[in-house]
């Protein structure tokens, strides 16, 4: 019997779309309105960082534009952990620098299935 090899869902030829799956984490948005993330709000954020359309991130930049976006001034190793498994879900790999499309989309699959951090120390942090 062959053994079927899976890909993550971020490999070649994936099919995932982060902008139309919904939300399974922690509301973006605190303002009580129920606001979901979109593509164009990412794209924004992008741009007030200095990203031009285009233009590879490095997962440092990345992991700093999500903490950005979330208005976080620290982040802790679960939040690291969440930006490393959105990397491989869209790109197949944590890699050194991301083409534009998968870091739109690391970004936004990050951000609608963020759980926030199990830590108690970081949530008494705020």
């Amino acid at each position: 019997m062959m053994e079927e090899q899976m890909e993550p869902d971020g490999a070649a030829g994936s099919s995932i779309d982060v902008w139309s799956m919904p939300s399974q984490g922690l509301a973006w948005c605190d303002c009580g309105k129920g606001h979901e993330l979109t593509e164009d709000i990412v794209l924004q954020a992008m741009a007030a960082a200095g990203f031009g359309p285009g233009r590879p991130l490095a997962h440092g930049q990345l992991a700093e534009l999500i903490a950005d976006l979330w208005h976080y001034s620290q982040v802790c190793r679960f939040f690291h952990l969440a930006v490393a498994q959105a990397a491989m879900r869209i790109h197949g790999k944590v890699d050194e620098i991301y083409p534009w499309d998968h870091s739109t989309d690391i970004v936004g699959y990050f951000s609608k299935t963020w759980q926030g951090c199990p830590d108690a120390a970081c949530q008494s942090e705020g």
